[in-house]
């Protein structure tokens, strides 16, 4: 399917405003809930500890990564139409999710040792830690690529049943790789705290180099547009590479393979059970309904995931501080921070959560002809996403303090949870069921997350009144 022409588009955004005007109590409600909320206080406490001025640079370049993987999942559906779209999501997903496992954790074990070691100079310790962990995930993301590419006929025919997507895995599972390379060098950016580098990298480069690839080239078909993700993948790592290279200073310290896996084995356990309480609802729902309404599904997620990238913002900021303000016994400082990043969290979306909630059709015929079906999906997965955001950063606070295990122990709940009200649901409500399952576990593993933080920290993050 190509583009909208000049005309529908011009349509479309009238119809959007129009709608947008005449729910009126959309922007009171709005209005009355910022006017209970003393900004003065907040941005007064906020400069204090210099996050205002980090939280929105922050913001702006999530904005920016945000909108970039919006107008992908855009083109893509307007590009490859409803149909081609689900085949293209679907095997993007299951690179999201083996390539995170291929990671083994060591995203956030990246950020806290990075995190760490920067203010003390230790730079060889942040060198150490990225080697060692670039040449963990090249042995585990290397094979796991050439499964897939070799398996894709199996995967496809018995476990999904659609023999179309057997191409479109071949043709992605190289991004698999390059995926998983260029996201450890954004995550040590993140712990530098050099916010716009690690977004850039891990964002917005790739999602660019993919929206020109579609378009320059007018990809038409799923297995097109998976080449041209991976190619993007691959241009990704190289320049995050580089930008790496120029962050660096110099000194000595090191993190010795001990201190590596004695964090990032919890975490692997983690980052499994969070992508299981991600898609496995979307797994499920692939091998049981057409592929339109998988691409429902999968644009309904990524859209309310726009509800959240503000918490993805604030923890670009907060990560690093919560390792060193714990290593550093400033628990007070701690809870403060974490408390006011969550007033600041809900305060940027509750709009976006609300417009998602009463103009869900509209939202979805962005993604073109056959899309608009899938405004209830986005309904509900909006409010889970909304819990994350209100929950706060519970994840980054557990790891950064070195509570690994406990949020280990939190996503032992949440993933099975999600495997298995997925299974009921989705042959009772197909994608609705499997909408249902994902907010019921996210919403789950968040909660249980806070009282990990009070057990452990000594305080709720759901007590934002304190900040």
């Amino acid at each position: 399917m190509g583009f909208l022409s000049n005309s529908q588009e011009i349509f479309l955004i009238h119809d959007f405003f129009e709608k947008l005007s005449g729910n009126l109590f959309v922007l009171l409600l709005c209005s009355s809930t910022y006017r209970m909320i003393n900004f003065k206080e907040i941005f007064s406490k906020l400069s204090q500890n210099e996050l205002l001025f980090q939280a929105v640079l922050s913001f702006f370049v999530r904005v920016l990564a945000a909108l970039a993987g919006f107008i992908v999942s855009v083109v893509v559906s307007l590009q490859l139409g409803a149909e081609g779209a689900g085949y293209y999501f679907l095997a993007f997903s299951i690179v999201m999710v083996l390539s995170a496992i291929s990671r083994a954790g060591l995203d956030n074990t990246i950020v806290r040792f990075t995190g760490a070691a920067r203010p003390e100079g230790e730079w060889g310790a942040v060198r150490a830690v990225l080697r060692r962990s670039v040449i963990v995930t090249l042995l585990s993301s290397v094979p796991v690529a050439g499964v897939v590419y070799w398996l894709s006929d199996f995967l496809a025919m018995e476990v999904f049943e659609k023999p179309a997507l057997a191409e479109v895995l071949q043709a992605i599972s190289p991004g698999i790789v390059g995926l998983s390379i260029f996201t450890l060098f954004a995550m040590s950016l993140q712990g530098l705290q050099k916010v716009i580098a690690s977004v850039l990298t891990v964002n917005i480069i790739v999602n660019v180099l993919l929206i020109l690839a579609l378009l320059l080239f007018a990809l038409q078909t799923p297995q097109q547009a998976a080449w041209a993700y991976s190619i993007a993948t691959v241009l990704t790592a190289i320049l995050g590479f580089a930008i790496y290279r120029n962050a660096l200073g110099e000194g000595g310290g090191d993190v010795s393979w001990g201190e590596l896996f004695q964090s990032c084995l919890p975490l692997w356990v983690v980052v499994i059970m969070s992508q299981l309480t991600q898609f496995s609802g979307q797994f499920i729902a692939g091998a049981w309904v057409a592929p339109e309404e998988v691409a429902q599904l999968a644009v309904a997620q990524r859209t309310a995931l726009l509800t959240s990238f503000i918490l993805m913002a604030v923890n670009l900021v907060v990560a690093p501080r919560f390792a060193s303000m714990y290593k550093n016994g400033e628990l007070d400082k701690l809870e403060k921070l974490a408390l006011t990043s969550v007033k600041l969290m809900v305060i940027f979306a509750l709009p976006i959560v609300l417009v998602m909630l009463v103009f869900p059709e509209l939202i979805m015929s962005l993604f073109g002809e056959g899309f608009s079906e899938g405004g209830q999906l986005l309904q509900i997965l909006a409010i889970g996403q909304f819990i994350n955001v209100a929950t706060g950063s519970v994840g980054y606070l557990l790891t950064m303090s070195g509570h690994e295990k406990d949020l280990r122990n939190t996503v032992l709940i949440s993933g099975p949870a999600a495997i298995a009200l997925a299974f009921i649901l989705v042959p009772l409500y197909g994608a609705v069921g499997s909408a249902i399952a994902t907010a019921i576990a996210i919403a789950t593993q968040n909660l249980v997350a806070v009282w990990w933080v009070k057990k452990r920290l000594g305080f709720n993050t759901l007590a934002v009144w304190k900040a």
